[in-house]
């Protein structure tokens, strides 16, 4: 049988003090040290329970105020790999050590959550505004698919940070994580094909959206414009984002055109 790790219970009930601390993690950012006060505010509790004597609290404290940047939800769980470090290794390898761990969370933060799920946050908040026109439902779904997983990001991350430290980077399956970001940029990808499709509904329902030019031959000419130009960028790899801007501001003019009448003049 497995001995259990000694230090397993020493951060019991930590979560529910670093979590909330978490959302504050760009409090004070600076250009200097960017989120170091928010990261070591996150952090205090831990060092806390780690240094009971004041002077070597006040020196992990000062070591901690170091330059910190991360994706803020990944901010936790920063913040239990260092706990882990600070417990484990001496103090002049807990920055270098840190620093790594730093870079990695961070890029695989923004990739997830700034690439990802805003975007198709984004995309579901207009599908379903468009399904439930004058409703909130359309800002709630956008809340929920994006908040959830953060939170949940948030809420787990401290204690598999402390339990597992460095350790944790051998359990992220790089060949899952891929799967999971090409199924999400297809579900953006499709998702947006269906806010074009319910827009191009609405607008024939409602001609005067579109002033008098407009006809269905050009709203359908219009259509496969934007789709093609969509088309294009996702298959040169373009950021979700950078997609979602070009083809956004296309249709803005697009759609001027059709008002002014320039389009099939």
């Amino acid at each position: 049988m497995q001995a259990e790790d000694p230090s397993a219970s020493m951060m019991k009930g930590m979560t529910r003090r670093v979590v909330p601390r978490s959302f504050f993690l760009e409090t004070l950012w600076n250009y200097e040290r960017m989120q170091s006060v928010g990261f070591v505010f996150c952090l205090y509790p831990a060092l806390k329970r780690l240094y009971p004597e004041r002077e070597d609290l006040r020196s992990a404290v000062s070591r901690q105020l170091n330059t910190v940047n991360t994706n803020p939800a990944m901010g936790p769980l920063l913040a239990g790999i260092t706990a882990r470090l600070e417990h484990e290794r001496a103090s002049s390898e807990v920055l270098v050590y840190r620093k790594r761990a730093m870079a990695a969370l961070a890029a695989l933060g923004d990739h997830v959550f700034w690439g990802r799920l805003k975007p198709l946050a984004a995309v579901c908040g207009v599908v379903f505004s468009l399904i439930f026109l004058g409703s909130m439902i359309g800002s709630a779904a956008a809340l929920i698919v994006y908040n959830v997983p953060n939170i949940l990001a948030r809420s787990l991350g401290f204690s598999k940070g402390w339990t597992e430290g460095l350790d944790v980077f051998h359990r992220l399956d790089l060949a899952r994580m891929n799967v999971l970001l090409l199924w999400l940029r297809k579900t953006i990808a499709a998702g947006l094909g269906i806010a074009a499709g319910m827009l191009v509904v609405h607008a024939t329902q409602s001609p005067e959206l579109l002033g008098p030019h407009a006809s269905k031959p050009v709203i359908g000419f219009s259509l496969l414009l934007l789709t093609g130009i969509g088309t294009v960028l996702l298959r040169r790899n373009l950021p979700m984002t950078v997609v979602m801007y070009v083809v956004g501001l296309a249709a803005v003019v697009v759609f001027v055109l059709m008002d002014t009448g320039m389009l099939f003049q």
